[in-house]
């Protein structure tokens, strides 16, 4: 997929902004600033309140009521997302806004979960999880993101897809993760959540 003209036909034009209006590049922010405008933002734009708690900076291996912590995730029972400091370095490979759908990719497994949306597979989930993270991301009144911004989104979505379709746990292939998560930026500009429906 070229993510250049896929960008171009998604023409989106934002620029981060947060609390005192006065625009920052992306990569001045550090992981606590993303994280605490992100989930403000989050929960101005989530219909289904599913407010789940943050935990950030967390080891692999951390013992959470959904068993042992691999990697960033959405636990049910205790209605909490976990941010690891594996993620978090992972997602400033390609700049602080990568850490930004990290979040909103969190936050809306909670929002599934709450709002009794979860399609049938783990592929469908995620793939939705991901639409929904670019719709979040796009909508909230606090944050914006400019092209660079969306670039480094889309990248980090391409690269955490997998080819493993045999696997239970298959993701979704890197085109699919990077495409829904710029069609949910779309649709926060357009038709809204909707285009995240799986049909």
């Amino acid at each position: 997929m070229n993510l250049g003209k896929f960008l171009t036909r998604v023409s989106l034009a934002f620029v981060i902004t947060i609390a005192t209006h006065a625009p920052l590049h992306a990569n001045q922010l550090g992981p606590e600033v993303v994280l605490k405008a992100v989930y403000l933002g989050l929960r101005q734009v989530d219909t289904t309140r599913s407010n789940p708690k943050v935990r950030w900076n967390v080891p692999n291996g951390v013992s959470s009521p959904c068993g042992r912590i691999g990697g960033s995730l959405y636990c049910t029972r205790n209605n909490t997302i976990y941010i690891t400091q594996q993620h978090i370095q992972m997602a400033y490979k390609y700049g602080d806004a990568a850490l930004a759908y990290i979040l909103a990719h969190e936050y809306a497994h909670a929002a599934q979960t709450v709002g009794g949306f979860r399609p049938s597979n783990i592929t469908a989930i995620e793939l939705q999880a991901d639409c929904m993270a670019g719709y979040y991301m796009g909508a909230m009144p606090n944050v914006t993101f400019d092209r660079q911004d969306i670039e480094e989104i889309a990248e980090i979505a391409y690269q955490v897809g997998d080819y493993e379709f045999n696997n239970r746990q298959h993701h979704g292939t890197p085109e699919q993760r990077a495409k829904a998560v710029l069609l949910g930026f779309q649709a926060s500009q357009k038709n809204g959540i909707a285009a995240c429906r799986v049909r």
